[in-house]
C-alpha cells in the first residue's frame, strides 16, 4: 500500500505518520509512505497513491480543491481530510471524502477513520496498476473490463482508456479478484460484469468492444459465468 500525507505543519504531519504507520501496518502492508508539505511539492513528484491524509488549508492552497485534482485522475483514491476548521467539511465531502478528522486529531477518531479504509478496501477492492515509468494509477476493480497481452505488452481497458502497466498477466489474474475475473485465452483476463453479450466463442463487452474465448477454456468459462450470474 502506498500513502501520502500531505500537512505543512511539520509537528502535526510527524505525529500523524507515526500513528498511522503503527495503526495501518496491523492491517496492510505498507510500500511507501511520503511526506509533502504543500500541493506543489506533491504535484512535483508526480506520484498516485491508494490513501491520502490531506489537510484542508495548506500554504499555497486548498486541499479540498487538490483532492478533485487527485480524483480526476486517481478514481480509486481513498482521501481522508484533516483541518482545524468545521466550514471545510462539506467541501470535503464533494470531494467523496472518506472521512474528515478535527485537529487535534484525537487517536479514537484516527482508529475510527482506519477502520472505515479497511471497510471500503474489503468492500471496493483496488488494483494498483504499475505504469511503464515510475507512475502508477488505483483504480477499483470493477472499472477494468478487461486485461490484454498484446505485442508483448499487458495494457488495462478502463473505460475511459489503455493503461499500459509493466505487471503480468500472471500477476494480475493472482491478484483480481475470481469470482469477478476469468482468463478467457492467453490473450484476455475478462471482467464478467462488464459482458454484454456472449456468442460462441467471443465476448461483446458493453463498450461494443469484442473478447475472444479460447476453445479450450469455453467449458470453464461457461460454468463460472453461470456462477456469476447466479450471485448478481
Amino acid at each position: 500500500m502506498k500513502i501520502a500525507l500531505i500537512e505543512d505543519n511539520r509537528a502535526e504531519a510527524e505525529w500523524l505518520k507515526e500513528q498511522v504507520e503503527i495503526k495501518i501496518s496491523q492491517l496492510f502492508h505498507i510500500s511507501a509512505f511520503d511526506l509533502f508539505s504543500s500541493i506543489e511539492e506533491y504535484l512535483d513528484a508526480n506520484k498516485n497513491y491508494e490513501l491520502y491524509f490531506i489537510d484542508c488549508v495548506l500554504t499555497d492552497g486548498n486541499g479540498t480543491d487538490l483532492a478533485k485534482t487527485i480524483r480526476e485522475k486517481n478514481s480509486g483514491a481513498s482521501i481522508i481530510f484533516t483541518t482545524s476548521y468545521l466550514d471545510y467539511a462539506t467541501k470535503g465531502y464533494e470531494s467523496n471524502a472518506l472521512r474528515y478528522l478535527l485537529k487535534p486529531i484525537s487517536e479514537e477518531a484516527l482508529e475510527e477513520a482506519i477502520k472505515a479504509f479497511a471497510q471500503q478496501k474489503k468492500q471496493f477492492p483496488v488494483v494498483e496498476l504499475t505504469g511503464t515509468a515510475r507512475y502508477s494509477d488505483f483504480v477499483p476493480q470493477t472499472e477494468i473490463l478487461y486485461i490484454e497481452y498484446v505485442d508483448r505488452k499487458v495494457l488495462c481497458r478502463l473505460e475511459d482508456r489503455f493503461v499500459e502497466t509493466t505487471k503480468t498477466m500472471r500477476e494480475f489474474e493472482d491478484e483480481l479478484s475470481s469470482e469477478l475475473f476469468f482468463r478467457t485465452s492467453r490473450s484476455f483476463l475478462v471482467n464478467f460484469f462488464h459482458i454484454a453479450k456472449k456468442t460462441d466463442n467471443t465476448l461483446i463487452m458493453r463498450n461494443g468492444e469484442h473478447v475472444t474465448i479460447s476453445r479450450r477454456n469455453l467449458f470453464s468459462f461457461n460454468q463460472a459465468y453461470i456462477q456469476f450470474l447466479k450471485r448478481g
